[in-house]
């Protein structure tokens, strides 16, 4: 992405052309949410077996970015067509459950949650044209190719009993084995070729300047997996209802490994250029390194950990008509989170070298207008590795702090109807959705819960299924009573 920021401090300088053409840019994200995990095991028949199949449907929708990102671009960087895709991708669980000594025994297969996100950068051109003050010309033409791509997912396995000593008490536990993994992948690969002319009285000299995606990169991987335990009680007297949900934190291992390479007139740290005078292409040390080829490198090898936390929870329920209309409420002790940390014996490193395989900082003249490595020195390698930290790569957190909640079944109809207070931080940004909303509570915005569905048949159940809110979904199952 170098070229973008370079873009930034030529563009005041008259050019005639757009400086970056994007011909085209595609954008895919797509999700899926399973609100069975929230299936209490209390809500089981305890006088037959049952077999359940459910599947979310897939939904897409297309949207054309390009008139939100116009208000955000300017001259020097074009962008005709930017495409992108949203859609909710299929998602399928099994849950099965017999009776067994005055109760009932039940597992469960889910994928509770996945998100990917890819994208690709192709056609992309880049365009410097412009004459400098007196002292020659600068040309640098090329084509940028970036495909991106982050998965992750979010599955459990469930095994519980539920046990009913008498008509009106019954006793139910059941335990989660959360699997979670989260992979991640980066392609940058610029071409830049182009030609400088020097001006002088004895008349003008051009060079050719030849940057290929074999010195100009950048390449990123990533791949996370763990698992975790977590325990979930009920209990039932009469009409009143208690469950219990134990929160659960999955510590998932792996590595981040970054390897990028820019010219040399791009600082490897922060991507800025070393000079901000396009005249300074044309001294002595700098026109020797751009004809050469010269560039930075840079390779950041993280080996943190990826935490994901999930909150403990306690729901009350009532039965205001018995198996038809129940109350609910739940609170919500901490929160969903994805933080990076770094164990006790996790390893940092990172290198760096400028110029044609030299160590950091050769070449480098000093005077105005030259371009100096800030990790130049023979040692800068080592120096390096404490200025690298992952805090803040992954950092997000969701707050569901309370839920109410109406449900009811009459005959072949079920629907819910409620709210729940939300609110997400990101990254330095806390509480982004405070403020958003005339209903709150603390702070947090209320957001409507909204489903309804339908199912037919005995002893083969077809269901249908209509989430709107929170989420937006679409599922469709069968069931078979045994």
């Amino acid at each position: 992405m170098w070229c973008f920021f370079y873009c930034g401090i030529l563009a005041g300088a008259g050019w005639a052309q757009p400086l970056v053409l994007i011909g085209r840019a595609d954008a895919k994200i797509s999700g899926a949410f399973a609100y069975d995990f929230l299936k209490s095991p209390l809500n089981r028949p305890m006088d037959q077996g049952q077999a359940e199949a459910v599947f979310n449907l897939p939904v897409n929708a297309s949207a054309q970015a390009q008139k939100f990102l116009s208000s955000n671009s300017d001259s020097s960087v074009v962008m005709p067509s930017l495409f992108a895709r949203i859609s909710q991708d299929l998602n399928a669980q099994v849950d099965v459950s017999a009776p067994l000594w005055r109760g009932v025994v039940f597992f469960a297969a889910r994928e509770n949650a996945s998100l990917s996100v890819s994208g690709a950068l192709g056609d992309a051109r880049l365009n410097i044209d412009t004459t400098l003050s007196g002292t020659g010309a600068v040309l640098l033409k090329g084509s940028i190719q970036m495909p991106l791509a982050f998965n992750m997912s979010w599955r459990s396995l469930t095994f519980g009993y539920a046990f009913q000593p008498t008509p009106l008490v019954t006793l139910a536990l059941q335990l989660h084995k959360h699997e979670f993994f989260a992979r991640m992948s980066g392609d940058l690969r610029p071409d830049l070729a182009g030609r400088i002319t020097v001006s002088s009285d004895a008349g003008n000299t051009s060079f050719l300047v030849d940057y290929p995606d074999t010195k100009v990169y950048g390449t990123a991987d990533g791949y996370y997996q763990g698992s975790a335990w977590s325990p979930e009680m009920g209990l039932r007297i009469g009409p009143v209802k208690l469950v219990s949900r134990m929160g659960a934190r999955l510590p998932a291992q792996g590595h981040m490994d970054v390897t990028y390479s820019v010219p040399f007139f791009i600082d490897p740290k922060t991507f800025e250029p070393r000079f901000t005078e396009p005249d300074s292409f044309l001294t002595s040390d700098n026109l020797r390194r751009l004809l050469n080829s010269e560039t930075a490198k840079r390779s950041v090898h993280i080996r943190d950990q990826l935490i994901l936390k999930l909150p403990q929870s306690h729901t009350l329920s009532v039965d205001l008509l018995p198996e038809r209309l129940t109350l609910s409420y739940t609170k919500v002790f901490g929160q969903v989170s994805i933080h990076a940390e770094t164990p006790a014996t996790a390893s940092k490193t990172v290198g760096g070298t400028v110029g044609n395989g030299a160590s950091a900082g050769s070449g480098a003249a000093s005077g105005s207008g030259v371009a100096k490595d800030s990790s130049a020195t023979a040692a800068g390698s080592a120096g390096d590795s404490s200025t690298v930290d992952s805090d803040g790569f992954v950092d997000l957190d969701l707050f569901p702090d309370q839920v109410i909640c109406l449900s009811g079944k009459f005959g072949w109809f079920h629907g819910n109807v409620g709210a729940h207070t939300l609110n997400i931080s990101y990254r330095q940004s806390d509480h982004i959705l405070t403020g958003l909303s005339p209903w709150e509570w603390n702070g947090d915005p209320w957001v409507p819960i909204l489903d309804f569905g339908f199912s037919w048949g005995h002893p083969l159940l077809f269901m249908a299924d209509f989430f709107i809110s929170p989420l937006p979904a679409v599922r469709t199952g069968v069931s078979y009573g045994f």
